[in-house]
């Protein structure tokens, strides 16, 4: 007889997620299994700050809350839950969640614990931190870093999941295992899997890809959205039916809104990507391949995905205190705002001229409107942020009393942000990820990968007047694009609707026509004096191009003084771009 395929729930992309997401799965989405992602760069340093100051503190309460309210549903419907909301405090979450489970009258509930990820103790250890290297730049010491390690963890795999679904475990709480590894394990518990059945495991890796962020894959951060706007409230969280070869169908609670189209599918699946090969702790997906189709309503197959073995070492990073940051935010309208803004740049330069800021960025955001209907539509902003190592050097007497004191000699129309609370000095934490010489419980088959991934203009040459006239027009009319981020790397995925279109976005998103996209946000070279990365690749069957830009996030999500710190926007902006569209393709319909 052959099994019915697993259904797996995502119930949460990121820490503060919804809080009723798991209630509602457990209600309506006929899930065995409930898994669910509240961990980041972020959040893994913040909870180790927590845990500092509290040894009882570390893990993600969220999650907490969340099954506190569902736990008689899943109790009733044997639904099994896996999740890394322990993060750096696994063991106190267990303690809490056993605790919750006791006074609920569930004595029998089965809660499992995967250890092995939290490495602080070696990161913090001289000796260890001079032989690691940054995952992207193998001469970046950790040595070399200027800052004193707060913790460190390891990405690890899925298969001290697979040992606690075996022994009956009905809840398994994990640290920092890979996004996709609580999928990959439920997965290979289910159809017991083996360690080498490497094209099961990575399409398992993919159906926790595309499931891992949420309502990402049900509609949102989707830039065809108008299509669907009015499904966008409330929207349901994404389910992977996930066959026994490792294929999957995504789709979403029927009760709920939200859409599960192909195009949106596309869209997540190119969302964070690292290049062509997918690089887990269990197994390498190869992505060039894959294969995006609707079967039916809000029912998207996915198959088409090879695996390889994994690499012999793990992700880590590591997390350090950075120092303090601050900020203030101008606001300038009616003419001669560019004079304004230089005005105002003067004034901040003379008056931070003996500052002992590590980073200092004076940048104004927004295009003033020729004959505004309102004063708020006609307003831009001037945003001043910095960073010291030092307090001493961020202090209100080094910041927030000399930007205040500019008020009475300031553009005309001065104003600025009211909530002061923003140049008061805040900590803040960077981040260093490494491909760590220490394995972690390692597979007993792998495959060394290279630092660099594998980057290539079209292997289809066509001359782009072959397509006949052109009209400026914004990139989006016709293409779609998802941007995201890993550390402080940039992915943009672009891809169109049609066959016929496909040649021309591989002949059109070339490197160099990417960098001119980027206008005057491109510089051919990072922070550190070194020549900028980009590395591009495709996948033909779902008419795509990928770029990785790589440190181009100002530090990322941790230190970053980019208001997009997290490159989200950066897919929707050269999507407004004007550039030569062939007309017939513009005649058809744009996005």
């Amino acid at each position: 007889m052959q099994q019915k395929p697993l259904r797996v729930g995502n119930v949460s992309g990121a820490t503060g997620d919804s809080p009723n997401a798991m209630y509602r799965m457990a209600q309506d989405g006929n899930v065995d299994v409930i898994v669910g992602d509240w961990l980041s760069e972020m959040n893994i340093a913040w909870n180790a700050i927590a845990k500092a100051q509290d040894p009882s503190l570390g893990y993600e309460p969220g999650f907490l809350m969340q099954l506190g309210e569902s736990i008689d549903l899943i109790m009733e419907s044997k639904i099994k839950v896996v999740t890394n909301a322990g993060a750096l405090n696994t063991e106190a979450l267990a303690k809490e969640a056993r605790d919750m489970c006791l006074g609920k009258g569930y004595r029998d509930a089965k809660i499992a614990v995967v250890l092995g990820d939290d490495i602080s103790e070696l990161v913090q250890d001289p000796k260890t931190r001079s032989s690691l290297a940054h995952l992207d730049h193998p001469d970046w010491i950790c040595e070399d870093w200027p800052l004193d390690p707060h913790c460190g963890v390891a990405y690890i795999g899925a298969w001290g999941i697979v040992e606690a679904l075996k022994a009956g475990a009905d809840i398994v709480l994990c640290g920092r295992v890979t996004d996709a590894s609580p999928v990959i394990g439920a997965a290979a518990w289910w159809y017991q899997w083996s360690k080498e059945a490497w094209d099961n495991l990575a399409g398992a890796l993919v159906a926790g890809h595309l499931i891992e962020c949420g309502p990402y894959v049900t509609g949102a951060n989707f830039s065809g959205f108008k299509a669907i706007l009015p499904k966008l409230v409330d929207l349901s969280f994404p389910i992977a039916e996930i066959e026994a070869d490792g294929t999957c169908i995504i789709t979403k609670c029927q009760q709920h809104a939200g859409a599960v189209t192909k195009h949106n599918t596309i869209a997540q699946f190119l969302y964070e990507l690292q290049g062509e090969q997918y690089l887990n702790s269990d197994v390498v997906a190869n992505l060039h391949n894959v294969q995006i189709e609707e079967i039916g309503s809000d029912r998207i197959r996915v198959c088409g995905i090879a695996g390889n073995p994994p690499p012999d070492t793990t992700k880590a990073i590591i997390a350090a205190p950075g120092g303090y940051q601050a900020e203030a935010t101008f606001f300038m309208n009616g003419l001669d705002v560019a004079e304004k803004a230089e005005m105002m740049r003067n004034q901040l330069s003379h008056i931070f001229r003996h500052n002992n800021f590590s980073k200092l960025s004076i940048e104004l955001y927004g295009s003033p409107s020729a004959d505004p209907k309102s004063q708020q539509e006609g307003t831009v902003s001037l945003r001043v942020f910095a960073q010291a190592r030092k307090l001493e050097d961020i202090a209100a007497s080094r910041f927030k009393i000399p930007i205040y004191a500019l008020r009475m000699q300031s553009y005309p129309g001065y104003h600025m942000n009211l909530d002061f609370r923003t140049m008061d000095p805040k900590p803040f934490m960077e981040i260093f990820p490494y491909g760590p010489e220490i394995q972690v419980a390692p597979p007993s088959i792998t495959m060394k990968q290279p630092v660099q991934r594998p980057s290539y203009e079209t292997m289809h040459p066509v001359s782009l007047e072959s397509f006949g006239p052109t009209q400026l027009a914004p990139l989006g009319s016709i293409v779609h694009a998802r941007s995201g981020d890993k550390a402080n790397n940039s992915n943009i995925g672009f891809f169109v609707r049609h066959d016929d279109e496909y040649p021309w976005l591989q002949n059109f998103l070339t490197v160099s026509h990417l960098k001119l996209l980027f206008g005057d946000d491109w510089s051919d070279n990072t922070e550190d004096g070194e020549e900028r990365r980009v590395e591009r690749c495709e996948f033909p069957k779902i008419l795509a191009v990928h770029f990785r830009v790589l440190d181009f996030l100002d530090g990322g999500i941790a230190s970053s003084s980019r208001i997009d710190g997290l490159g989200k926007g950066i897919g929707e902006f050269l999507r407004s771009r004007l550039v030569p569209i062939p007309l017939r393709f513009l005649e058809r319909g744009r996005i």
